[in-house]
């Protein structure tokens, strides 16, 4: 009693479905899906579907009961499918009239078959014998026979004639098909007994070619001189013999030219709603992360943050990597925020330690909804997740070993905000972030942000502010920027020393990499201080003001 996700949907938004729906319906069909992609449904109940439909028309049940309810048999199945077609056959045009007519053609043969012989068991062969069925079945496309262009096959222009003919594909092994020959009388045979050969069929439609072409006055024939998996290039003999018999045919090749096409690079100037909207924006807060995104792509931050697209609620079938980095996320913050203002001990971690595996089940169940975790991949990425947290603990562990330090948390998943004036800006501009973690190790301040993928030292060292846009630099960005929110929503003295970095998950052993101000070859310089603070803000204050300048277009970066 339960449907696939992705069935449900595909069926919900096909385009014959679409013109049964009444405009009410089709509302009801986008908040469905939308609530399937929210609600991470990947099996979908029948229960759900009724409940969906309950305010729909007769008409519309009918279609989902048809549908989705199980059958009894086989001929109730077939039974259904006709019912359904009956419905459609009323909201379509003639075309999609006779695409249904040969589908009732075809399931009113099935469903003859198996009244009389009672041969189909289960779907799997009944969509056997519709697929054979149904591949035999053509399509009439009937024009206005006394004007327009008329497509006809060689065999429908007997005894016509035509003012102008335009002959495609008249390349040798089309026309004539030659040897190719779908019998099993093998062609010596059929020679001995004075059976028709492929050499008639070619002297028919050497006859039928002739006979067309005599009274024409414009003939436009066509062949590819290019050898390709259609044929080998060679024109027709019925055209080589036409070049022997006439001298006033006209040749002309004819060559598509084919312009590389410069994909030129994405480009918004800045108009009256997008200045306002950036205004909005200044008022409301820009983060870490988004101002990261503006110096990675441009045209991603318009989107984000001026069109307010927001990404499209997908069914998560297998756990995604920004879903992981929550759960772990969330998981710590709730071990750590009852010891907030605390010195931590072994004791404590190890406690949390017994906890850890619960609160990751937890977290997964909230961020996860629906979905499953005892198979598959998702059970590997939730054991990946168990054990991001279970070494994490298991480093905090062995730091608080034998008192030689001690670790005082002092804020988690906090959110920071500061007002900065930008020469150029009328208006002020605010930033805001959520730390993950502030703590002090040894009398040295903390900033601290959990990264689940990889980080290492190298992505963390900025000798110099000055090439701050370059990729390798975003993620020390963000964490500068938390350090400077923190020292601005703090008022922060410096009266102790300050360090800002990342724990990565995936390089755990590394420990805490912290934001690396050394030149090359010198001793690590992690301390912070106002002036780098300051000279940092430079920097970013420059990009501040690139968004905010009117003149200054969002680019895509090449």
């Amino acid at each position: 009693n339960e449907f696939y996700h992705k069935d449900v949907t595909r069926f919900l938004k096909h385009q014959s479905m679409h013109q049964l729906f009444s405009k009410n319906t089709h509302s009801f069909v986008a908040s469905f899906v939308e609530e399937i992609g929210v609600e991470n449904y990947i099996f979908i109940s029948k229960k759900q579907l009724e409940s969906a439909v309950m305010k729909e028309s007769a008409e519309v049940k009918e279609l989902i009961s048809s549908i989705f309810n199980a059958y009894s048999s086989i001929n109730d199945f077939l039974e259904r499918i006709l019912k359904v077609i009956d419905l459609l056959k009323e909201e379509v045009t003639g075309l999609e009239k006779e695409y249904l007519f040969r589908f009732y053609t075809v399931f009113t043969q099935l469903k003859t078959l198996q009244k009389t012989y009672e041969y189909f068991t289960d779907l799997k062969t009944l969509s056997l014998f519709f697929k054979q069925l149904i591949a035999s079945e053509t399509l009439s496309f009937q024009g206005e026979p006394l004007r327009g262009l008329q497509l006809m096959g060689m065999l429908e222009t007997r005894v016509l004639d035509f003012e102008n003919i335009i002959l495609t594909s008249t390349n040798e092994g089309v026309l004539p098909a030659g040897s190719q020959q779908n019998s099993f009388i093998p062609f010596d045979v059929k020679l001995a007994f004075g059976l028709p050969t492929y050499r008639e069929k070619d002297a028919i439609f050497s006859y039928h070619f002739f006979r067309l072409i005599q009274r024409a006055k414009n003939i436009f024939i066509l062949y590819n001189t290019e050898h390709d998996a259609f044929g080998s290039g060679e024109k027709s003999r019925f055209v080589t013999q036409l070049e022997m018999m006439r001298s006033d045919i006209v040749h002309k090749n004819i060559a598509p030219k084919v312009i590389p096409s410069k994909t030129a690079l994405k480009e918004v100037s800045k108009n009256e709603a997008t200045l306002a909207r950036l205004k909005e924006l200044a008022i409301k807060g820009i983060s870490p992360s988004a101002l990261t995104n503006y110096l990675h792509n441009p045209i991603s931050f318009y989107k984000q943050k001026i069109l307010k697209i927001k990404e499209y609620d997908e069914v998560e079938e297998t756990v995604a990597f920004n879903t992981l980095g929550t759960v772990v996320h969330e998981a710590l913050d709730e071990l750590y925020t009852p010891f907030v203002g605390k010195f931590l001990s072994q004791a404590i971690v190890t406690e949390m330690q017994k906890g850890a595996k619960d609160l990751v089940t937890k977290h997964f169940k909230l961020q996860f909804k629906n979905g499953d975790l005892t198979t598959g991949k998702n059970r590997l990425i939730f054991e990946v997740a168990n054990r991001f947290v279970a070494n994490f603990l298991s480093k905090e562990v062995d730091l608080l070993k034998g008192d030689k330090n001690q670790l005082k948390i002092i804020a988690t998943e906090e959110n920071l905000a500061a007002e900065i004036k930008i020469e150029g800006i009328d208006f002020p501009i605010k930033l805001h972030g959520q730390v993950d973690r502030v703590d002090e190790l040894n009398g040295v301040l903390r900033i601290i942000d959990y990264k689940t993928g990889m980080v290492s030292a190298t992505n963390l060292r900025v000798p110099e502010f000055e090439n701050l846009r370059d990729e390798k630099h975003l993620k020390a960005i963000q964490v500068l920027l938390y350090a400077y929110l923190f020292t601005k929503s703090k008022n922060y003295n410096f009266s102790k020393p300050l360090e800002a970095g990342i724990y990565s998950f995936k390089n755990l052993n590394s420990g805490f990499l912290g934001i690396d101000f050394a030149q090359a070859r010198k001793a690590p310089d992690t301390r912070i201080t106002a002036e780098k603070l300051d000279a940092f803000m430079v920097e970013i204050k420059k990009y501040i003001l690139e968004i905010y300048t009117p003149t200054l277009d969002f680019i895509e970066p090449a």
